[in-house]
């Protein structure tokens, strides 16, 4: 077979019946079909298999050596075939529970209509709510939301469906009429002000990580909760600020190039540094849920996100991943 596969569930659950029930007979009276059925699925499935698992010559058929470690095998295959069928499987009519999905803001203001699009064809019963991305884990844990998407780590547990989105740098934004090289970031705390995210927020506290990593402290002057006022203030010259693409998709960029002609987009000097976005939900009753929304994510993304930013800015594409 192409897949590898040299048997389907129903010719397990033929040979297991036959085993258990003590014949061919037996077992096709038990499964609604003639005892000929039965003999043709078993003679199929060794001749698929280039093995035989029944020693016919007696009476009720025996099994060989192989055929009883393969009985063994096929019974656990199919206890696991059964859970995993009541798992997922609803009764008609029967509508997913309520889901609450938690997302950073970035993400709903840059693509939040299309995936507000996404979820109702995947479930009718859903709210959604942004912001606080700092609190996002610990309302995952406490069961107050059942799905995340967020910069805001959470620790690595078995109960939870874990699905990076999107991997994006940092990166420096500096006034429209900032003129001449930026050899370092100690060289720009001398010519304007630093405008930073509150460190209330996920991405603040992670840039004023790595500023500290880097031995770098600038004033505390202009300190902001969201990406729309900092590049308000940046385009206004107040000053220059370190975000991601996704933060400027979020604030305003566009394909035109309009928005972007108000600042000075570059590579931070020196060493790179990424955020990271992950979908993590509790597995326990959503089903495929988590990972259909994970993959609507991702192809949104690359739909809408990574041409806007090739049209403004083509040399961050090598640093952007998706999933």
């Amino acid at each position: 077979m192409q897949n590898g596969i040299h048997f389907d569930l129903k010719a397990l659950e033929v040979f297991v019946l036959v085993v258990e029930s003590g014949g061919m007979t037996a077992a096709g009276q038990r499964l609604s079909i003639t005892q000929s059925s039965v003999s043709q699925t078993l003679s199929n499935l060794e001749q698929a298999l280039n093995l035989q698992l029944l020693d016919r010559s007696q009476r009720p058929p025996l099994l060989t050596p192989a055929g009883r470690q393969f009985y063994n095998r096929a019974c656990t295959l199919l206890d696991d075939a059964r859970h995993l069928s009541q798992e997922f499987h609803k009764p008609p009519g029967e509508p997913l529970k309520h889901i609450r999905i938690a997302l950073v803001d970035s993400m709903a203001t840059s693509i939040g209509a299309e995936l507000l699009s996404a979820i109702r064809q995947r479930t009718t019963n859903w709210s959604m709510v942004t912001g606080q991305s700092h609190q996002h884990a610990e309302a995952l844990l406490s069961r107050r939301v059942d799905i995340i998407v967020s910069d805001d780590l959470v620790l690595k547990n078995p109960l939870l469906y874990r699905q990076r989105i999107l991997r994006e740098p940092f990166v420096l934004v500096l006034p429209g009429d900032f003129k001449g090289p930026v050899p370092s970031l100690r060289s720009l705390l001398v010519r304007d002000d630093f405008i930073r995210y509150s460190n209330t927020t996920v991405i603040g506290r992670s840039i004023e990580t790595q500023l500290e990593k880097w031995g770098i402290q600038p004033p505390l002057r202009l300190q902001l909760d969201n990406s729309f006022a900092i590049m308000q203030l940046v385009m206004a010259n107040a000053g220059w600020t370190i975000t991601t693409p996704l933060c400027l998709l979020q604030s305003g960029l566009t394909p035109d190039k309009k928005f972007s002609q108000a600042f000075r987009l570059i590579p931070i000097p020196g060493e790179e540094f990424f955020r990271e976005l992950t979908m993590v939900a509790r597995q326990d009753d959503l089903g495929l849920l988590p990972q259909q929304l994970a993959e609507d994510s991702v192809q949104l993304l690359k739909n809408r996100f990574l041409p806007i930013i090739e049209a403004n800015a083509p040399w961050l594409l090598p640093s952007i991943v998706l999933g």
